[in-house]
């Protein structure tokens, strides 16, 4: 489990796209990668809520699964 009340304190934050004319170039990720200092804070968001599959949020039955606090 992440830090318990991370989720209020930390941001949601997304790491930066990369541009449009260096992605037709490769099949590489079209994120850039984000430094590891912002992984973990990001990481301490996590509730260890229990969800299964919190990381895909996608629809199940006509309901969306997926992490609650996005």
């Amino acid at each position: 489990m992440g830090k318990p009340t991370g989720f209020l304190d930390f941001k949601r934050e997304l790491p930066a796209d990369r541009t449009a004319g260096s992605r037709v170039a490769d099949w590489k990720e079209f994120h850039e990668h984000m430094p590891e200092a912002d992984l973990k804070k990001q990481g301490a968001r996590c509730m260890d809520c229990g969800i299964p599959f919190c990381h895909t949020g996608q629809l199940v039955s006509g309901m969306a699964s997926g992490c609650p606090i996005s």
